[in-house]
């Protein structure tokens, strides 16, 4: 006889689903042009579940953001399982971070409406948690294998974060983005070698 889901279940499958409308619909529509009914709708549910869940829409697009970082994030460890040595591992996560946000979805929420949305110090927690946590890491490992000029590695985080981040700013922009992911990949690896030690 199959056992019944619990509460905490339903509501964790409740929260997965909404997710999934609403990346979509932010994903292909942007912030301001979703409306919570029609993410409910999608999801089968009711706006007041919604409400339940999240909050409000501000609130469901903060989970939606954090969540595409989670999945960036989650590419960009892949990327860097099969790289070769620590320079090569960092040099793909960069470069899979700026395919990752340069994907239609993911650009719309992380690089276009999310700094529009979201204020500094939310995006800074989302980004700490993710992107430059795994950047932080590897000038770490690049550090312990003596491979990393000297320098403050918190700084250089978040230096190269600003590089990563008005590069994807720039794809996003650009009339030729493919060309410009091109360059910024190979631009970005330049910067990154100037700290070698």
């Amino acid at each position: 006889m199959p056992s019944r889901r619990t509460q905490a279940e339903r509501s964790a499958g409740t929260t997965a689903e909404l997710l999934t409308r609403a990346t979509a619909a932010f994903g292909s529509a942007g912030f301001d042009r979703v409306k919570l009914d029609a993410v409910a709708e999608a999801a089968g549910l009711t706006k007041g579940a919604v409400y339940h869940h999240f909050g409000g829409k501000h609130e469901l697009f903060l989970a939606v953001y954090a969540a595409a970082h989670e999945r960036i994030a989650a590419r960009t460890v892949a990327a860097v399982t099969t790289a070769g040595d620590a320079w090569g591992k960092l040099e793909a996560g960069v470069a899979e971070f700026l395919t990752a946000v340069a994907e239609p979805e993911l650009q719309r929420i992380v690089v276009v409406d999310g700094p529009r949305v979201l204020d500094r110090a939310t995006i800074r927690d989302v980004e700490d948690r993710h992107t430059a946590g795994l950047l932080r890491s590897a000038f770490t490992r690049l550090r312990e294998a003596g491979e990393l000029s000297a320098g403050d590695d918190d700084l250089r985080t978040r230096l190269v974060l600003g590089a990563v981040c008005e590069a994807a700013a720039t794809i996003a922009e650009s009339a030729t983005p493919e060309q410009t992911l091109a360059a910024a990949r190979t631009d970005v690896g330049r910067l990154l070698s100037g700290l070698r030690a």
